[in-house]
């Protein structure tokens, strides 16, 4: 609270801002601040301009709108250091993909369609190549080369194992590569019997997978080498720690459910008419739970401490319902479990779970991808500009002017030190790519 120039008591609100590094010059309304961040600012209620500058780094900037009462945590900002050391690690005469795990402590790369793979790690100091032979994974690995497409890869929570699912002419698989002992690759197709259409790791160590078996939710456990059905006429499903929300497809209609592994009964959410075009994510931020999802143009997100038990009715808090421009065909959501992204084409939706509010935009790509925990990116590949965002669409910043390739991952280190990419180059009509390393 605090009494205004005509004696009248109102109630202010507060601004948290913290920044990467820290150190920065904050203005706000154009006004500078007496303390660089981080720090904190009691404001009247409405919309505040704030701007962010250090030395040697590119200046931040954001519009927020303070509702009296309430916190605004503004601790995201990452300032970009302008020159930046640069380092070329290693080279490749060619490179099929680079994969980057969700946590950015780890990735994966092939080289010449053959199946010894290389596993990077120490990302944070000097990276550490391991070859992983995917021999006898795949079907027509044996000579070899592994001529497949990727059409979907996780990682395990402990970095330990990887999901994929590879696909070419003639066959269409799914596997779990042993990042720790090669020879423990599964491939789940053959050596249990099932044809898998979705799928995702159940448990941090991924000796469980939950999949779409013939509209089946079915859990495969590779530890007891035993397979169960869990769930029946499921369209799609969509899984976090021990809940599932899926769309059930039967005699009675379309709907949609929450199911918590292990309890008898699931829960009704919504009923769906037949033809329309749903997505849903489960994502817990600051304690709470929410369960968001999409049914055509419209969007629905719900927040409680737990999700409804076995049994009980669904009464979640509907906390957002809203009219899209996009019908999404694609959700996914951030390591930190703030964000949920819908995309349909290169159009994206991001919901915020602490702000409960999302933004829409035009993403430049159909590859959503994070770059940490707040900045997105993509490599505009005409010219190689390699560009990063805020979540919100706002801040685009160039980290690279060229030689950026968009098939292939980047990543900020946990300890925000380096910014690693791979780089296109090219001498006398020979292309070959490098493994580069700047300092933030």
């Amino acid at each position: 609270w605090r009494i205004s120039a005509d004696f009248t008591v109102k109630q202010n609100g507060l601004v948290s801002i913290k920044t990467k590094p820290t150190g920065a010059t904050v203005f706000i309304d154009d006004e500078k601040h007496p303390q660089v961040s981080n720090t904190s600012k009691m404001l009247t209620g409405g919309e505040h301009k704030i701007v962010l500058e250090k030395e040697g780094y590119e200046s931040w900037e954001k519009t927020i709108k303070i509702t009296p009462g309430w916190l605004y945590r503004l601790e995201y900002p990452k300032l970009i250091k302008q020159n930046r050391e640069k380092e070329e690690l290693k080279t490749f005469a060619s490179l099929d993909f680079f994969y980057v795990s969700p946590d950015r402590t780890a990735a994966i790369y092939s080289e010449e369609n053959t199946i010894e793979w290389t596993l990077v790690t120490d990302f944070n100091n000097n990276p550490k190549y391991e070859t992983i032979n995917l021999k006898n994974l795949f079907t027509g690995s044996e000579n070899g080369e592994l001529n497949l497409e990727i059409k979907y890869l996780e990682w395990s929570k402990n970095g330990e194992k990887i999901l994929i699912n590879a696909v070419n002419k003639t066959t269409n698989e799914w596997g779990i590569i042993n990042l720790k002992d090669e020879n423990k690759h599964i491939n789940l197709s053959k050596e249990y019997n099932i044809k898998i259409s979705d799928a995702k790791f159940e448990d941090s160590a991924g000796e469980k997978i939950l999949g779409l078996v013939e509209n089946k939710i079915t859990r495969v456990d590779f530890s007891n080498k035993t397979v169960s059905s869990l769930l029946e006429k499921v369209e799609s499903f969509n899984f976090r720690e021990n809940e599932i929300v899926y769309l059930e497809n039967s005699e009675k209609g379309r709907k949609i459910k929450i199911y918590r592994i292990g309890e008898e009964k699931s829960v009704e959410v919504a009923e769906v008419e037949a033809g329309q075009t749903v997505s849903f994510a489960l994502t817990k931020f600051n304690s709470q739970n929410y369960l968001i999802y999409t049914v055509d143009k419209r969007l629905f997100a719900y927040r409680a401490n737990d999700y409804p038990r076995s049994g009980a009715s669904f009464d979640m808090l509907k906390v957002n319902e809203n009219d899209l421009g996009i019908v999404p065909t694609e959700v996914k959501t951030s390591l930190n479990n703030e964000f949920v992204i819908f995309r349909e084409g290169s159009r994206v939706v991001v919901y915020d779970a602490e702000l409960e509010e999302w933004n829409e935009y035009d993403y430049g790509d159909e590859n959503v991808r994070f770059l940490d925990n707040y900045l997105l990116y993509r490599v505009d590949e005409a010219s190689g500009k390699f560009l990063a965002w805020d979540f919100d669409s706002e801040n685009v910043r160039t980290l690279v002017v060229d030689r950026g390739v968009n098939a292939f991952d980047a990543l900020i280190t946990e300890n925000e030190k380096y910014f690693y990419y791979i780089g296109r180059f090219e001498e006398e009509g020979v292309v070959y790519y490098k493994l580069i390393r700047e300092k933030l």
